[in-house]
């Protein structure tokens, strides 16, 4: 099929109706764009209309991290692991699972 009988080729991606799946999209894009303060307030607004998404959490630990917010990064990334094993699975709570590890050895203080 040549291009000009592709009949998705002026396809655009309609806009979500979900107000958690817009904000995670706009989330999304600040990530991208090296915006955390912006990702980070967009995936929040995200967790305000579903607070069970594991990728929200997820995503929002990453860019807490970014920022150097230690214990909110953990919190959420904690977050994750948890929902992403309610939804079973191995490949995303093993992902989850690396970055528990990682912010705990990262932030975590010695104790005196």
């Amino acid at each position: 099929m040549s291009d000009s009988q592709n009949p998705f080729e002026h396809y655009t991606r309609p806009e979500p109706s979900e107000p958690a799946e817009a904000h995670f999209r706009n989330a999304w894009q600040f990530r991208k764009d090296k915006n955390y303060e912006g990702a980070v307030q967009e995936f929040s607004k995200s967790l305000q209309f579903n607070p069970e998404k594991p990728a929200t959490h997820f995503n929002l630990a990453l860019v807490l991290d970014e920022l150097k917010e230690g214990d909110r990064a953990l919190d959420h990334a904690a977050k994750a692991l948890k929902l992403f094993q309610v939804e079973n699975d191995a490949r995303k709570v093993s992902t989850a699972t690396n970055l528990v590890k990682k912010l705990k050895k990262k932030y975590d203080k010695p104790k005196e």
